[in-house]
């Protein structure tokens, strides 16, 4: 059910009727307006992701291969006994880099790392058996020693220990204060919002919407499976307590505000619309992260015009292919130790330069 966006008709406008009706018709606007701009950018983000995606995905998915292969190369080094400590340092640093660069690659989701991860610790076991026997046996002596205290202690004083270095954070009281405050406001409105919905005027206002809606009234088929649909989403709005969505069938199928049947009701749900406001506005800044995948192309590449963004994307696919390229250049070139050393070299003044 999308809000309206055509004009109310009313009995009242916003320069005529009671003080709390020019009320409770401002908040509804503003909570309308919000949901408008919240799903907009809702859209914009996904099909922005749709086009960036149908532009980038083979070529991404080309790039996380090759990077695959190359970490498979660079395992079977790893695995030589002929490497210097700081050989394998460096080696296992590119290694895990490039895992990283995977890992967090939105169009990764048909690598098998875990398969790569077993590889990776089947050469470490291989190469470095005393560090495996050496963590195993702190591990066990770890874990046995923190049971042991465990048990002498009694569950409130473990809580206490666990918790006592979070207490001693500066803001930890007032963040627990906070938290605490938002969870009663949640709870307010929530039993001020189910007594609202329980009352009689929203009953009618429902019962008013229904008889418009209710497909057993309609003889054509096409017009009483529109009507049928209509009148699930209304039954939901209704069952999940959706005041602004009922609102907002009541304006389009009755064609007038429904502050005419709330009567003693209008002062709670103006309360009720402005606090629903305040959380869409909140609710905006977070949609980028909903989608996961869809916020992050959508991060990287849009800019203010899409002319700026193709240009961004055509940037980009030229580095893709410019780095594909010397990944295969590089595995086809790297056959031996002695040719991946100096490569192995300039990583290490690279990180040497960059820690100093």
């Amino acid at each position: 059910m999308k809000l309206t966006t055509s004009k109310i008709k009313t009995k009242t406008s916003d320069n005529s009727g009671s003080p709390s009706q020019k009320l409770f018709n401002q908040a509804w606007q503003k909570v309308a307006n919000q949901q408008k701009k919240n799903n907009r950018l809702r859209e914009e983000i996904r099909t922005f992701a749709e086009q960036v995606t149908n532009s980038i995905e083979q070529q991404e998915k080309a790039y996380v291969t090759t990077l695959y292969k190359s970490c498979e190369q660079l395992l079977v080094f790893y695995g030589r006994k002929s490497l210097a400590v700081w050989h394998r340092e460096v080696l296992m640093e590119w290694i895990v880099d490039y895992i990283d660069t995977i890992a967090n690659n939105p169009f990764a989701t048909d690598v098998d790392l875990a398969a790569l991860s077993q590889t990776m610790q089947a050469t470490m076991e291989k190469i470095h058996p005393e560090l495996l026997d050496t963590f195993q046996d702190e591990a066990m002596h770890n874990e046995e020693h923190f049971f042991d205290e465990m048990a002498d202690e009694d569950d409130e004083s473990i809580f206490e220990k666990l918790f006592s270095d979070f207490q001693d954070e500066p803001g930890f009281d007032d963040f627990f204060s906070q938290q605490e405050a938002f969870e009663q406001q949640v709870k307010d409105d929530e039993q001020a919002l189910n007594k609202l919905m329980k009352g009689k005027s929203i009953n009618k206002l429902f019962r008013r919407i229904a008889r418009i809606l209710h497909p057993d009234l309609e003889q054509n088929e096409e017009a009483r499976l529109e009507k049928n649909r209509l009148m699930s989403e209304l039954i939901e709005a209704r069952d999940n307590n959706d005041i602004t969505t009922l609102f907002a069938f009541y304006a389009e199928y009755i064609g007038e505000s429904p502050l005419e049947e709330l009567g003693g009701d209008l002062t709670d749900a103006t309360q009720l619309l402005n606090r629903q406001y305040a959380q869409l506005e909140s609710q905006y800044e977070e949609i980028l992260y909903e989608d996961p995948k869809a916020g992050v192309l959508y991060q990287r590449f849009h800019k203010k015009t899409m002319k700026a963004s193709q240009r961004e994307i055509n940037t980009h696919l030229k580095k893709m292919e410019q780095d594909i390229n010397n990944l295969e250049l590089f595995r086809q070139e790297v056959t031996s130790l002695n040719k991946l050393k100096p490569y192995l070299q300039m990583r290490w003044e690279h990180f040497n330069e960059e820690r100093w």
